[in-house]
């Protein structure tokens, strides 16, 4: 969604030069429940967690209040998520250069191999140990979690204070050193599914898949399988979110929607550069929930937001959703219906 809105015809160029997708950070995972928290409840629990780091928190208060920092900015409240923009910072390697092991050519032509690691980071640096999510085809991860092992990372912080946490590395290693060739459609595809066929707990394996789906095959019956099964190794990841939670309002689960959408609304991408369908989403949500005010700012914003020479019909779709939640938000008598069932290209997000 993110690429192919920034530039149109970026979207399948990045597909193609990266061939095996991105990782989705697990965002410095921790196990602190989630929380849920209504604008009025966001203000306070912001306060709050000001007050607590400003003072000398335990660990585990440091990563409360991170958790509760991210559900004051889900609610909506903008300084909590100007604060985690200033305040937060996930766990870095240094940088030094790590050994990439040799790629033979493997069976089938395929010249790479992708290893994806989830590292525990102490709250002084030290690593201490790695969960291997993919290991390619030849066992490279274990070179990999040695050389990491070797230096101290820098820890995870909120507002200075350290505490542990989790670190996604991942890498694609390639024979000869460059993997920015474009593999065949049918390979790629193959391999798409070869991964999270081997690898189903690899948020990057999903997310690759899911994304070569939405790009080459949106009619796949496999499709709506494989956005949920991505959207549940990664929830905050703003692509995922997105389909999972306009799936939601077509099925009338307005409020879920609404709780599904909202870390993407409030990221802080999202904030500088507002993207037209995760506001579209919202809306719609909204408009579900007979919350008519915020379902007219949200569609005005998205047709807003839609970039100069973006493809008329998605345009005039967008316009016309609008006027339809005008005209039954302004209706004299009668509550506004529920969002009326549309299509949208999967290759449009």
């Amino acid at each position: 969604m993110e690429g192919y809105l920034r530039n149109k015809a970026s979207y399948p160029w990045l597909l193609d030069a990266v061939n095996l997708g991105e990782p989705v950070p697990r965002l410095a995972e921790t196990a602190a429940p989630a929380l849920e928290l209504d604008a009025g409840q966001a203000a306070l629990v912001h306060e709050e967690v000001v007050r607590t780091l400003k003072g000398k928190p335990t660990e585990g208060e440091v990563v409360r209040a991170l958790e509760d920092l991210r559900a004051a900015c889900d609610a909506g409240h903008v300084p909590a998520c100007t604060y985690l923009d200033e305040e937060f910072q996930e766990p870095q390697r240094g940088g030094y250069r790590l050994r990439y092991p040799d790629v033979e050519k493997l069976p089938g032509g395929v010249e790479f191999a992708v290893v994806v690691l989830q590292c525990h980071i102490a709250a002084d640096g030290q690593m201490q140990g790695c969960d291997v999510i993919e290991d390619g085809a030849r066992g490279f991860a274990r070179s990999f979690i040695e050389q990491l092992g070797e230096h101290r990372f820098r820890p995870a912080t909120l507002a200075g204070h350290r505490f542990a946490s989790t670190y996604m590395f991942a890498v694609t290693c390639s024979r000869g050193g460059s993997y920015k060739y474009k593999l065949p459609l049918e390979q790629k595809m193959g391999w798409a599914r070869l991964r999270v066929s081997r690898f189903p707990e690899s948020p990057a394996a999903w997310t690759n898949l899911a994304v070569q789906l939405a790009l080459y095959e949106p009619q796949a019956p496999e499709y709506p399988a494989v956005i949920e099964r991505a959207y549940a190794l990664a929830p905050r990841a703003r692509w995922f979110a997105t389909e999972h939670a306009w799936r939601q309002v077509q099925a009338g689960q307005y409020a879920a929607a609404l709780s599904a959408i909202r870390p993407a609304l409030h990221d802080s991408k999202q904030r500088e550069h507002p993207n037209p369908y995760v506001l579209e989403t919202a809306a719609a949500a909204h408009f579900g929930l007979r919350q008519c005010p915020e379902a007219l700012a949200a569609q005005r914003q998205a047709v807003e937001e839609l970039p100069i020479g973006w493809p008329t019909p998605e345009r005039e779709r967008f316009e016309h959703r609008l006027q339809e939640y005008e005209a039954a938000c302004g209706a004299a008598s009668g509550g506004p219906r529920g969002p009326s069932g549309s299509s949208r290209s999967a290759r449009a997000r």
